[in-house]
């Protein structure tokens, strides 16, 4: 049957009627809504990932500083930055802190690499804050974005010239990264 003579808000109602029909049912004379909405969220974490081998969690390795072909008679301050093994990677925003230990060889807060007799002086500090040496037990924040970098560490001995016997002088530091 064809509508005739109606105004543009019967119209409307009209509309608004055979709209929402679809979408209720009656069923024993009660009105059951067959459409409804639901609210969908999520809320993402400050979180970093550890990027090494595969399948690899425990004894990460952070990477290695390696001071090579030093004469014993050579003075004077090296430094060399950390070799990658491991890298990080950090959503936006989230608090880094970076946390070494004094090494095996540690003389009070000075860090020594040591050849089993022998002690040689070293410092670890960021590449990012100057040449300020990083000290045992004391937490610093680090800046890791969303792309996969190294630790943004260096190491630096000052070598004495004379008296240091030849050899290798090693030490271990531990790394500890929270987030």
């Amino acid at each position: 049957m064809p509508i005739r003579n109606c105004t543009l808000p019967a119209l409307a109602a009209l509309a608004a009627m055979a709209a929402s029909a679809a979408f209720v049912q009656t069923v024993a004379g009660a009105t059951i809504p067959t459409r409804a909405d639901f609210r969908v969220g999520a809320t993402v974490q400050n979180g970093c990932l550890v990027s090494t081998a595969p399948a690899q969690v425990t004894g990460v390795v952070f990477g290695q500083i390696v001071f090579s072909g030093i004469s014993a008679l050579v003075t004077g301050a090296q430094t060399v930055a950390v070799g990658a093994a491991a890298q990080l990677q950090c959503t936006t925003g989230a608090n880094v802190r970076l946390t070494l230990d004094g090494g095996q060889h540690a003389f009070g807060t000075q860090r020594r690499l040591s050849n089993g007799t022998a002690f040689l002086p070293y410092t670890v500090s960021l590449t990012t804050a100057g040449n300020l040496p990083l000290l045992p037990g004391v937490e610093v924040g680090i800046a890791i974005g969303a792309t996969p970098q190294a630790l943004p560490l260096q190491a630096s001995i000052l070598l004495p010239g004379t008296g240091l016997p030849a050899g290798l002088y090693t030490d271990t530091v531990q790394v500890t990264v929270e987030w």
